[in-house]
This record gives C-alpha cells, sequence and structure tokens, in this order.
C-alpha cells in the first residue's frame, strides 16, 4: 500500500498513514500505547510551559496561579 492508495480510498488517519509509510501497521495495542505517549509527551509539554518557564509574558499571566498552587516556586 502507498500513499497514492491510501489517499484514493478518501479516508487519512493514522494508521493508514503508518502503513503507506514504513510499510506495515501496527497492532491496537501498540498504536494505544503510540498515542497514548505522545498525548501524555504534550500534556507534560504544556504543563512545564505554564508552571515552570521563567518566559515574561507566560510567566506574569500564571504569576498568581503559580502562588495559588504552591508547588511552583517563582521567587
Amino acid at each position: 500500500m502507498n500513499m497514492a492508495t491510501v489517499r484514493k480510498a478518501g479516508e487519512l488517519n493514522m494508521e493508514k498513514i503508518v502503513i503507506a509509510a514504513l510499510g506495515y501497521g501496527l497492532s491496537e495495542r501498540a498504536a494505544f500505547l503510540l498515542k497514548s505517549g505522545i498525548f501524555l509527551m504534550v500534556c507534560a509539554a504544556t504543563l512545564f510551559v505554564a508552571l515552570a518557564s521563567s518566559y515574561p509574558a507566560v510567566h506574569d499571566t500564571l504569576h498568581n496561579a503559580r502562588h495559588a498552587l504552591a508547588v511552583v516556586p517563582c521567587h
């Protein structure tokens, strides 16, 4: 299966793209673990930027929230 076959089907989803690009598919369990891992990494990166960043635009906006949580010191 190649990308042209996938495009003709009219349905592009992650599983079909992986099959077309790599030449093999993932089991349902492996696909779930891959998607879950990516989602958790995005959530962790978002929380890090929101709570631990010293970038002024983010820090000043979330300053009160950081103090209210009493988890992340900012001074």
